[in-house]
């Protein structure tokens, strides 16, 4: 009886194993497949144009995620059934709206896409999704500075939403650390010039840093360059004994005649 027992339970295990096996594949074919907004529906009407392109979206839900949508939908032209979105291709707006609309299933960002994605959102005023992309940027920050042009790209798109963040502090840093040649290979054009002045500004500063630390530890003090952390340090401490040594001397100077004399005037 027990041997029928054992047989019955590892059964009742191979049945199991191979139901969440089937349901595994089902939900990964389910991930893996994303709407292409090509067809209308009862609550996708909507029609968004893109090149030679129509996507159907719910006009609702974009007006929820952004208030210039709300503001061109509903107040500006709200008899309207159709928008135009020049200067980018088809494909460009697919993964777009891919990324921000539960059909069935939201695409997740990635490196690849989350330059596109926030762009977009900055140019449509997306809040939420700006803070979606803000967060990945902030999470994935090492990953995305192994590919130089794709940090550039991505810095761009975060200097239009934020340029006071955290994490544009972060991507800066990054692009600081890219080497003068293929720094010099980027487009900066496209980059905000206050942006641009602080990339090379921490970029000098690791320059001056690196110089410093090289002669403190080589013990070579005598000879580091100018503006360099242990020559700050080394005038500073100058400049201090100097003042202290003049106060000091100003102690023992004995009193001028003039005011020798109004002494004696008063006695």
């Amino acid at each position: 009886m027990s041997d029928n027992l054992s047989a019955r339970w590892h059964r009742i295990l191979e049945l199991t194993t191979m139901m969440r096996a089937e349901t595994s594949e089902d939900v990964v074919i389910a991930r893996s497949s994303y709407d292409d907004f090509s067809q209308p529906t009862p609550w996708r009407s909507f029609e968004i144009s893109a090149g030679n392109r129509s996507f159907f979206v719910n006009a609702g839900w974009l007006a929820e995620l952004s208030p210039y949508f709300a503001e061109e939908f509903y107040v500006r032209k709200p008899n309207s059934k159709r928008y135009v979105i020049d200067s980018s291709t088809p494909e460009e707006v697919l993964e777009f709206l891919r990324c921000i609309t539960f059909c069935p299933m939201r695409k997740p960002l990635t490196v690849k896409n989350v330059s596109l994605v926030l762009t977009f959102a900055n140019r449509f005023e997306m809040r939420p999704v700006q803070a979606r992309c803000e967060n990945f940027i902030g999470l994935n920050a090492t990953t995305l500075s192994r590919d130089k042009t794709k940090l550039f790209q991505v810095t761009c798109a975060m200097s239009q939403c934020d340029p006071n963040s955290s994490t544009m502090s972060v991507l800066v840093d990054k692009l600081a650390g890219i080497k003068e040649d293929e720094l010099s290979r980027l487009h900066f054009a496209e980059m905000p010039g206050d942006v641009v002045a602080e990339v090379y500004a921490q970029k000098l500063q690791r320059t001056k840093d690196k110089k410093a630390k090289r002669y403190m530890d080589a013990g070579d003090e005598g000879t580091a360059p100018a503006g360099c952390c242990f020559t700050q340090w080394a005038t500073s401490l100058f400049n201090r004994r100097r003042r202290r040594r003049n106060l000091a001397n100003q102690s023992i100077v004995p009193p001028s005649g003039d005011h020798h004399q109004k002494q004696q005037q008063r006695h």
